[in-house]
């Protein structure tokens, strides 16, 4: 591995992880609708209610996550 390729993953690590399962998600979401809606074409345009909605599934999925994995 490079070094600059180990930065990147001490930096990616350092990242706490339910913040990397939220931004990971969001953006999957977000490209999934974007791919439903408005079609291929218009993936890459930033519309901000495909943005909203794509975070605030996120945290429905996040907060699913975080209630099936603690400890019982």
């Amino acid at each position: 591995m490079g070094k600059l390729s180990t930065q990147f993953l001490k930096a990616w690590l350092a990242i706490p992880r339910w913040f990397r399962i939220f931004i990971l998600s969001a953006i999957t979401i977000y490209i999934l609708w974007s791919y439903f809606i408005n079609g291929l074409k218009n993936i890459f345009k930033l519309d901000t209610t495909s943005l909203i909605i794509s975070l605030v599934a996120s945290g429905i999925i996040l907060l699913i996550f975080k209630k099936n994995s603690e400890k019982k």
